[in-house]
């Protein structure tokens, strides 16, 4: 395979329940990449509705970890419901990262909710396409 398709996953784990709009700083890329694919689990079950939800969005934090460019998301708010642990796929925009650029990951729960834990796996190509 050549290198410029080999994808490396990085992980973020949070084991407590999550606070509201956290964000959380996961990786700072070597080099320029690309974020080909994503994917999020949480440890409860959340039923969509009016006043409740949750978005875990995945960021372009630049080199500071401060920007907040969304480059994806997992889940669609108070539109679509979370099963405990059960893998959902997220929806990637343009995920390309700069050498130095942070990658986070924001929690954005609508009412609150206790999640256990949250985790978040993004795989990583060097290069862009």
């Amino acid at each position: 395979m050549f290198q410029s398709q080999v994808q490396f996953p990085v992980n973020l784990t949070v084991v407590a329940d999550v606070p509201d709009n956290e964000v959380y700083h996961m990786w700072v890329a070597p080099q320029a990449c690309e974020v080909v694919s994503a994917y999020g689990a949480i440890g409860a079950s959340i039923a969509h509705g009016e006043g409740t939800g949750l978005l875990i969005t995945l960021l372009n934090g630049g080199t500071a970890g401060t920007a907040t460019t969304a480059i994806g998301s997992i889940g669609a708010g108070t539109t679509e419901s979370w099963t405990a642990d059960t893998i959902k796929a997220a929806s990637l925009g343009a995920a390309s990262l700069a050498a130095g650029e942070v990658l986070c990951v924001k929690y954005d729960e609508t009412a609150a909710q206790n999640v256990v834990w949250m985790h978040v796996t993004a795989n990583i190509r060097y290069g862009t396409s």
